[in-house]
């Protein structure tokens, strides 16, 4: 289907922040008995009630950031509420994610060999060329999947899944392995981007692995999406500056169920799936926020207006979605669900912001309460039914920079900065500082709430933060 919609792009010079064994035959055989059985114990309700000993996706459970029944320690340090830490080999930015005693995480390992560049994006592509915040030299890589046992941080075992030279650099505060996985109960699921999709079983048996084109992002600023999940349909974007496009797949047998071309160039978000109206859908942010039928891929509305280069994923709830973004202008539209065409400037957007909104972390929708972090220090909470301010840019305590998105748990609010500093702050209409935590590294991925415990990663390291004298 071609794009109903066209729009001219005009040229811009941003900075992007960033974020045949044995074995392998029997898993084939069994994979349509367990992989339903994957699905009767993923949680059901997209944006409800979340099983407590799982965070499945990058935002969690709820699919943005909250843990209904998370209770983290609100204070901690490098020997304070110290449950655990482990070294995470390479680099990545990927927030783990997790399933009962399984965590898993993804990384890149440069690797001290000589590879040529490979030449896979087409001679004459526009925009490509590097940014100066880009790395222009880099080496081999391993894309690898770990699984950690998540209440030790002990090993359970590693997958090298690629190796090569990769056919572009990223940008600074990026990775090889910025992308996070997603894991249904009984598999896990890996995106690399242009190095591939992988299923593995909990044991870490490879069971179907798929090909993707190459990204050409812009630039040179690397790649970032993350894939959603629901039921038996695995979604992921590319966004780039060749024709981009949304795809389904089958989790069971990764074979594409439907594409779906965008009149869109790079972007950054991840695709987030909810149900209206008895309707499965999937909302993708970008210069125009586009709705799709999650079974067949047919476009259901569109929103245009928000900035390029889109990173945040959009919120939903009240009967609307949130969609965000902050490069070169600020933009929030607050759209009404369930209609169709294109809702541009109608009465059906409810509301909408030009300033205080993000440019990297993602909104977190909290009961009736929207929350916006903007990666300079500055934070707000409004109505989210008609965004009505409570504060609004309210400074915190900093300088502080963020590229992870806010998680929220126990009626608290955790704010993880770049250089490791986490403001705790109370949920509600007032902004009340509870705490300012430090550990030691960078961080960009976000947080994760499982139980009594906060995981965050760092360029070194993966912490366990738990509330003393209780175990998880």
């Amino acid at each position: 289907m071609k794009p109903i919609f066209q729009n001219q792009r005009p040229r811009r010079d941003h900075e992007w922040p960033l974020r045949g064994s044995i074995a392998q035959v029997f898993a084939g055989l069994c994979i349509h008995c367990s992989l339903a059985f994957g699905v009767l114990i993923q949680a059901n309700d997209l944006g409800g009630e979340a099983r407590s000993g799982q965070w499945a996706q990058w935002r969690g459970p709820t699919w943005n950031g909250v843990a209904t029944r998370g209770n983290p320690p609100a204070t901690w340090s490098e020997t304070e509420n110290l449950n655990w830490k482990t070294a995470i080999p390479g680099k990545g930015w990927a927030t783990p994610v997790i399933w009962g005693e399984r965590l898993f995480i993804l990384t890149s390992i440069a690797l001290d060999k000589e590879m040529v560049v490979p030449d896979l994006i087409p001679p004459g592509t526009p925009r490509i060329n590097p940014h100066p915040r880009v790395i222009t030299s880099w080496k081999p890589q391993q894309s690898v999947v770990m699984c950690l046992d998540r209440r030790s941080g002990k090993p359970l075992w590693s997958r090298v899944v690629h190796e090569a030279m990769p056919h572009q650099g990223h940008h600074r505060k990026g990775g090889y392995a910025s992308s996070s996985p997603v894991t249904d109960g009984a598999y896990v699921y890996s995106y690399f981007g242009s190095f591939g999709l992988y299923c593995h079983d909990f044991e870490g048996r490879l069971v179907w692995k798929k090909d993707i084109q190459t990204h050409a992002i812009e630039d040179s600023l690397g790649e970032g999406s993350s894939p959603a999940l629901f039921g038996n349909t695995l979604v992921f974007i590319v966004d780039h500056e060749l024709q981009s496009y949304v795809v389904a797949i089958d989790k069971r047998n990764g074979d594409e169920l439907w594409r779906q071309n965008r009149d869109e160039t790079s972007n950054w978000s991840t695709p987030r799936i909810f149900t209206h109206g008895g309707i499965e859908q999937v909302i993708v942010n970008g210069k125009a926020v586009q709705c799709y039928d999650l079974a067949t891929g047919e476009i259901l509305w569109q929103c245009r207006g928000q900035s390029e280069g889109a990173i945040p994923m959009p919120a939903i709830g009240h009967g609307m979605a949130f969609a965000t973004s902050g490069y070169a202008k600020d933009t929030l539209h607050a759209i009404t669900l369930g209609l169709r065409g294109d809702l541009t400037d109608s009465e059906h957007v409810r509301w909408t912001l030009d300033r205080g909104t993000p440019y990297v972390p993602s909104p977190m929708l909290w009961g009736d309460e929207i929350y916006l972090l903007e990666d300079r220090s500055f934070f707000s909470c409004l109505d989210a039914k008609t965004g009505r301010r409570h504060y609004f840019k309210s400074r915190l305590p900093g300088p502080l920079n963020f590229s992870a998105s806010p998680v929220g748990a126990a009626d608290r609010i955790y704010l993880l900065s770049e250089d490791g500093k986490t403001v705790v702050l109370s949920r509600g209409k007032k902004m009340e500082v509870l705490a300012i935590n430090e550990l030691e590294g960078t961080f960009y991925a976000s947080p994760v709430v499982v139980g009594n415990s906060i995981y965050l990663r760092s360029d070194r390291q993966l912490y366990c933060l738990t509330r003393s004298g209780e175990t998880e």
